[in-house]
């Protein structure tokens, strides 16, 4: 039988692959991923994530509004889009 480096080699270090390569080392097995760019694929690098934390942010001007009403001092609230975009 022919011996390989690897159990498991992942092609693709999405959100997908990322976890079943830490499930393999995990479960002591040698893992591997392949990818071009960045770890976290599309999902968490210009998707999924990004949308997520920017319509959090545009909820809290609503949610400083509806604190005062059970008694929180709010004081008047700033928002800067470069700092949220970094």
């Amino acid at each position: 039988m022919a011996g390989y480096d690897y159990d498991l080699f992942v092609i693709g270090g999405g959100s997908g692959g990322v976890r079943a390569a830490r499930v393999a080392a995990s479960l002591g097995k040698r893992a591997a991923i392949a990818e071009e760019y960045r770890y976290g694929g599309t999902c968490v690098i210009r998707g999924c994530v990004p949308k997520k934390l920017y319509v959090y942010a545009s909820q809290f001007p609503e949610h400083f509004a509806d604190a005062a009403g059970y008694g929180w001092t709010v004081p008047e609230a700033s928002f800067d889009w470069p700092t949220l975009v970094a």
